[in-house]
């Protein structure tokens, strides 16, 4: 009479115990962990600390182009300064009220993408300069001026931003876009225009390499633990094959 094999005499939990045991062996895909709760809310602070900073280059940069470089054009200037400073006092103010424990400090998620998109408007308005400002009526020297104070600023104001990568980019990009092209329609294709170009380009590199670096600093300070505690019980409550192999088989 043949034998039933040992694998048909296996109960419903036997087979959940090689299913578990076979998804515990089974190779997974590299993924990176998700980033915990606590190690995003550590990056939320950070941001709206360093982010004052932030700003406040930003305006000290405006305020020094439209007094300092650009007074030839105090219609120009004065225009951009009021379009400047009213982006940054609505960003300000949604910093403050985070900082001080408002409503919105409830909600530190939606505080940031708040921020972040009224972090894009400000480096938008900021880089406006460059096409308001660096006209072909200055001087040579006085155009190249402003766009030097306008690189420096974007550059340092984002590096403060770094906690948050998009918030970052968003510090970053628009203004940099302005500057360019407004660099193009002066310049055209020049050594001026591409030195520029390689200048945002490795700053833009270094942002994120300095927003990863945080990051990485921010998960290792406050790990998923939760993550970790659920794969040791699930490695712990899964049988080895073997042993439910051979209670099937002393079972036949």
């Amino acid at each position: 009479m043949p034998q039933t094999p040992p694998e048909e005499t296996l109960s419903v939990r036997d087979l959940q115990a090689l299913a578990a045991e076979a998804a515990v062996a089974a190779p997974h895909p590299a993924r990176k962990p998700a980033r915990s709760r606590a190690a995003s809310l550590h990056l939320i602070d950070l941001l709206s600390r360093w982010g004052g900073s932030g700003l406040a280059i930003f305006a000290a940069a405006a305020i020094f182009v439209a007094i300092v470089v650009a007074r030839d054009l105090p219609l120009r200037s004065g225009v951009w300064a009021a379009m400047l400073f009213a982006a940054l006092y609505l960003c300000r103010r949604y910093r403050k009220e985070f900082r001080a424990g408002d409503k919105i400090a409830s909600r530190p998620f939606r505080w940031r993408a708040h921020y972040t998109s009224t972090m894009a408007v400000v480096s938008a308005a900021f880089g406006a300069g460059a096409f308001m400002l660096a006209v072909p009526a200055p001087a040579l020297s006085t155009r190249f001026e402003i766009i030097a104070v306008l690189v420096l600023g974007i550059l340092a104001a984002s590096a403060f931003h770094a906690a948050h990568r998009l918030t970052a980019l968003a510090a970053m990009l628009p203004a940099s876009a302005f500057v360019i092209v407004a660099l193009l329609r002066l310049e055209g294709l020049s050594l001026v225009t591409l030195s520029v170009v390689t200048i945002l380009a490795f700053g833009t590199g270094a942002v994120w390499a300095a927003s990863t670096m945080i990051g990485s600093a921010a998960d290792l300070k406050y790990p998923r633990t939760g993550l970790v505690r659920r794969e040791i019980n699930r490695q712990d409550a899964a049988e080895p094959a073997s042993a439910v192999l051979a209670k099937a088989a002393a079972k036949a």
